[in-house]
């Protein structure tokens, strides 16, 4: 991710944004992708990160000023009806970020 958000940032208007949506491996969702990812021809070869080594790699190339959302608060399996978006991150496991040129 590193090289892509520089790379985001060096192409970006300033002022421009940057939103990214990750599973976050902190996350039980994204504990349970690591744990099964050999199991899986989706993600067999995805590497997870948590949210704060986004904001770290953003930060780093440059980019400010964010936000977060989040939802997916259980494991998938047990959703039985939409799930609400929250502020911030930390409890879901999908999360949302917004940062700024």
């Amino acid at each position: 991710p590193e090289q892509a958000f520089r790379e985001a940032y060096r192409i970006l208007k300033p002022g421009g944004s940057i939103v990214i949506g990750f599973i976050d491996k902190n996350s039980p969702v994204g504990q349970s992708y690591e744990k099964h990812k050999q199991e899986s021809r989706f993600y067999k070869d995805a590497i997870f990160h948590s949210a704060d080594e986004i904001v770290s790699c953003l930060q780093d190339a440059g980019f400010k000023d964010f936000s977060f959302v989040q939802t997916i608060f259980q494991q998938l399996d047990k959703i039985l009806i939409k799930e609400p978006v929250k502020a911030g991150y930390g409890e879901g496991s999908f999360v949302v970020v917004r940062a700024v040129k």
